[in-house]
């Protein structure tokens, strides 16, 4: 009799172990939304596409002081929607692949414009506001390199 009862004790009961997994399951729920994962994505993705453009702008500049002119067709707009060698110049020698946006969604891209004497790169954001409206251009909510802030107009 005394081994049935003590057997009985050393267990949970259903109620408990739902009780139990109820209580994580809120926890666990609370931390999600005080953490809120999907703007970590997004200020990710937004640091990437900074640091893309800024790998861009060196190649634009080495690409300049190498052979006296922008890379690419003069006043034509190029956007990364194709991936592979969307400024028609061959960058190899500057950057091991031309740069691209982090996300596939439409409306995010970077983009690329020169005349004969200056040149705008850019991609929108999607939380790195405060740093596309101080970035000295035209578009708060582009983030914007180049020696001419005003090419790419929104």
């Amino acid at each position: 009799m005394e081994l049935l009862t003590r057997s009985k004790l050393a267990g949970f009961t259903l109620v408990e172990l739902i009780l139990i997994m109820g209580i994580l399951v809120l926890l666990i729920s609370g931390a999600v939304v005080v953490v809120n994962p999907s703007e970590y994505l997004k200020k990710s993705r937004d640091n990437k596409r900074l640091s893309n453009l800024e790998t861009l702008d060196r190649a634009i500049n080495e690409f300049l002081l190498d052979n006296g002119r922008y890379p690419g067709t003069e006043n034509i707009l190029f956007s990364s929607t194709s991936p592979s060698g969307w400024i028609d110049e061959d960058l190899s020698q500057y950057t091991s692949v031309q740069p691209i946006d982090p996300s596939h969604e439409k409306g995010y891209y970077l983009m690329y414009f020169h005349n004969s004497n200056s040149y705008e790169v850019n991609a929108q954001v999607e939380y790195l506001f405060d740093e596309a409206a101080n970035d000295g251009g035209d578009d708060p909510n582009m983030y914007e390199l180049g020696n001419n802030l005003n090419l790419i107009t929104p």
